[in-house]
């Protein structure tokens, strides 16, 4: 862990994976549902983006294919993340997304456009002291006025509790020899022996067994670039925001729409204390201490606009939603970051069967004699939490639909065909959305054999025997060609009923 890592754990590629949390539709219902005005290019989806320490670049690489009037620019030090990710900008056709191989530093020397989002998502807790501060300069200098930030870190004080493990994983790997995933697997299993022993902070803190536990099941990948950097810092809340006013930075809420709502995970006189803080940075701070928070994804804003209450309310009015699941399948108790949540068949059978029929907006939405006698609050607050259990999304505008649904097109092309050999990257681009649609792998097999017009059942067992694997049902794995094809040919059936129909109304299939 060093030379040109400078710290950050090298040897082991970063999880493949596609975060929804900065799409613009996404962003521009985050912001205007906390009373901000969102960037009038965000709305329209023709913004510059920027991606600093992108990992494999698979989020930008999606939303450039599914907003061909966007820019984006996404970097990584890493050149085993960038190579993969211009393969697929070549084979995808996105001429609006640039690939870099750099340091912070060496992007911080590069210039370019003005930006309007910044994306730092797995950045901001794992590098140095030094590197914020260039990405600080980044900021100062390219954020456009009205500009915004996306930014996840690990939160204290619920963080502490990971503190000690992290410790443990990280002086067992450097004790052991061999390759690194098999170092980590080591490692994993001692704690789980010295967990099993109980007693001192095994014994004494709630939820390390499970973590342990948790962690079994978890890639290497993901463990050695979440736990084993050189730099692996814990923030409150206050002091990033701190930090980011250098660069005249202001906060302006989470990112995940439910995490605006505090009466969730507060009560009537937790909010009370909270609010007793003169500092809007304390007051979310003294939130985190009382909820024991141990990771945030919030939004800054350079400049941005307060809403008036009747002009937020006009923007929310307007805001087009659709649904990611079918009607019948929202559930009637949802497990949540903050517990187990009611949804009650009164407002939500008819709100799913309204967002099932077409995409609608809140004004729409309210004019369902249905929905209209639960209250306005009530819709709002379950489009909320829809949308943020990728339950729901908002949606782009329909100018520009026709240019979005032929740049998906080619860069769903390039995704279907990689799924031959893997199950990455495992999203879709959604002309509807502006963001990413997840597939499995069988789902997209059996897209891309409708495609090459092949029969689908034998296509998708083709290429997973090629891979030496075999499916199950209940526990139990079919074996020979014959079984696994009637395996296949039975889910397709399923996917043909009750998936086919869901994906051709979000515009990839």
């Amino acid at each position: 862990m060093g030379g040109w890592t400078e710290g950050y754990v090298g040897g082991i590629d970063y999880i493949r994976a596609v975060y929804r949390d900065w799409s613009p539709a996404m962003l521009c219902f985050a912001l205007t549902l906390r009373g901000w005005r969102p960037p009038e290019a965000l709305r329209r989806g023709c913004f510059t983006m920027a991606e600093p320490g992108c990992g494999h670049g698979l989020t930008s690489a999606l939303l450039a294919g599914a907003l061909p009037a966007a820019r984006f620019e996404a970097m990584d030090f890493n050149p085993s993340h960038i190579v993969g990710v211009r393969r697929l900008a070549d084979d995808a056709g996105l001429a609006n997304a640039t690939f870099l191989e750099e340091s912070f530093a060496e992007y911080a020397r590069r210039e370019g456009p003005m930006l309007d989002v910044v994306a730092l998502h797995g950045v901001w807790s794992w590098v140095s002291a030094e590197n914020r501060a260039v990405l600080l300069d980044t900021l100062r200098r390219r954020l456009a006025p009205g500009g915004v930030v996306f930014v996840s870190y690990n939160a204290l004080p619920g963080t502490l509790v990971h503190m000690p493990l992290r410790r443990l994983l990280v002086e067992r790997c450097a004790d052991g020899d061999g390759p690194l995933p098999d170092r980590i697997a080591r490692a994993v299993e001692f704690a789980s022996r010295m967990a099993a022993q109980g007693g001192g902070w095994f014994g004494a803190t709630d939820g390390v067994v499970e973590r342990i536990e948790q962690l079994r099941h978890k890639s290497p990948n993901y463990i050695a670039h979440e736990y084993l950097n050189g730099d692996w810092t814990a923030f409150y809340h206050a002091d990033v925001a701190r930090e980011l006013a250098a660069a005249k930075l202001e906060f302006a809420g989470a990112a995940v729409p439910m995490e605006q709502l505090h009466d969730l995970s507060l009560s009537p006189a937790q909010q009370a204390l909270a609010a007793e803080s003169q500092d809007p940075a304390q007051e979310e701070t003294l939130r985190d201490v009382m909820t024991n928070r141990s990771f945030r994804r919030d939004l800054f804003v350079k400049g941005g606009e307060r809403l008036g209450r009747a002009e937020r309310r006009m923007l929310l009015g307007g805001t087009r939603f659709t649904l990611l699941v079918a009607a019948d399948d929202l559930p009637e108790v949802a497990s949540t970051p903050v517990g187990r949540l009611p949804f009650p068949r009164a407002l939500y059978r008819p709100l799913g069967e309204a967002l099932a029929e077409r995409p609608q907006s809140l004004d729409a939405l309210l004019a369902c004699p249905a929905l209209a006698a639960q209250g306005e609050e009530a819709v709002l607050r379950a489009l909320t939490l829809l949308t943020s259990l990728s339950l729901a999304a908002p949606i782009m505008p329909e100018d520009g639909l026709s240019e979005r649904q032929a740049s998906s097109d080619r860069f769903n092309a390039a995704v279907l065909d990689r799924h031959r050999f893997g199950d990455t990257p495992g999203q879709l681009a959604s002309a509807l959305l502006g963001a990413g649609v997840p597939v499995s792998r069988i789902e997209a097999l059996f897209l891309l054999a409708a495609r090459l017009e092949e029969e689908p059942a034998a296509f998708a067992w083709r290429h997973l025997s090629a891979d030496g694997l075999r499916l199950g049902r209940d526990g139990e794995r079919f074996e020979g060609d014959e079984a696994n094809r009637a395996e296949l040919d039975r889910r397709h059936a399923a996917f043909a009923q009750r998936r086919l129909p869901l994906l051709k109304r979000l515009g990839v299939a």
